[in-house]
């Protein structure tokens, strides 16, 4: 059998909680779901926080095994310059995998199971998120409403952190000349070619943004990756696609796709939408990631919260 896991939203030192639990386990391989650095993305490839907040929380033997890595929302909070340097860092660690904003990368686990894992920007996809408008086709953005964010900043629903970086990195819309967003239409057609050709056992599909998500009072789905992105995941057969974004453990199963939301990592959350259509398992409260053990026809996945306890499991079965 092979093993990995999942983690998102999880670059602040309270990870601590878990990486002892993680630890416990054999993972051949991490997955990092993106806000890798909280609250403001980083500012080089030296930036003191890949050690304090990566190679020292994270410091058990069984997790020094390749964390393939995505962006989040915060990771952009720290502008190009913040992006290329979790880029950089690939070259400087011996675990770090994030050579550029969107990867495939064909992994054959030890018992030979083979898996194809595309790592995704949803960030380029979306357009930027709740706060920021980002066209891919330019590279310009603008911050969608400053009043907003700075009636956000004064209720406590965004840090000062946060807003420091959306009023430094990201200017207030210009009237005169608006960001118009457009389709990523490179990076879906590379997530249409790779997942086409593919013949994995296991296709997984990473992103920090959910196309689907039960949290309630947080993000919820993302209809922009409802409409282009999902339709690709239904099409090419993908067994997983992961998420963190909404602080919650959750798990969606739509039209043969298990949506797994691993976003409690360093960040917690309690609303849930118990009725939300397909949603089969949640945990909600507390620091969490998920651990997945299988083999080539099938794949269990535990959901493992910071005092150790597993509130779930779930196995995908291939016949």
């Amino acid at each position: 059998s092979f093993s990995f896991l999942s983690i998102g939203d999880w670059g602040d030192k309270g990870a601590k909680k878990l990486s002892q639990h993680m630890g416990s386990y054999s993972p051949e391989f991490v997955l990092a779901i993106g806000d890798n650095f909280y609250d403001k993305g980083v500012s080089g490839v030296d930036d003191p926080q890949f050690k304090e907040k990566f190679e020292d929380t994270f410091a058990e033997d069984a997790l020094q095994v390749p964390w393939y890595v995505c962006a989040g929302n915060h990771d952009y909070y720290g502008g190009n310059t913040g992006i290329q340097a979790e880029m950089d860092y690939t070259q400087k660690s011996d675990r770090w995998y994030y050579p550029s904003l969107y990867y495939s990368k064909d992994v054959t686990a030890a018992d030979g199971t083979s898996i194809t894992l595309l790592s995704i920007d949803t960030w380029r996809l979306n357009g930027g998120d709740t706060f920021v408008k980002f066209d891919p086709a330019t590279n310009r953005s603008a911050l969608r409403n400053l009043t907003d964010v700075l009636i956000k900043h004064e209720a406590g629903v965004i840090t000062n952190g946060t807003v420091h970086q959306l009023l430094k990195h990201f200017p207030e819309e210009d009237p005169s000349d608006r960001v118009e967003v457009s389709s990523d239409s490179d990076q879906l057609q590379f997530i249409e070619k790779a997942l086409s050709k593919s013949t994995a056992d296991w296709k997984i599909v990473m992103g920090h943004f959910p196309v689907h998500s039960a949290s309630r009072f947080e993000h919820g789905d993302t209809p922009s990756l409802v409409k282009s992105l999902e339709p690709l995941l239904e099409k090419y057969n993908v067994d997983m696609y992961f998420n963190g974004h909404d602080h919650i453990l959750q798990h969606i199963v739509k039209n043969g796709v298990s949506y797994f939301g691993s976003g409690a990592g360093a960040r917690e959350h309690n609303g849930v939408n118990k009725g939300y259509k397909g949603l089969k398992g949640y945990m909600e409260g507390k620091y969490g990631f998920m651990a997945h053990k299988g083999n080539k026809t099938s794949l269990k996945t535990t959901f493992v919260n910071e005092d150790g306890s597993k509130t779930y499991t779930y196995t995908i079965n291939k016949e």
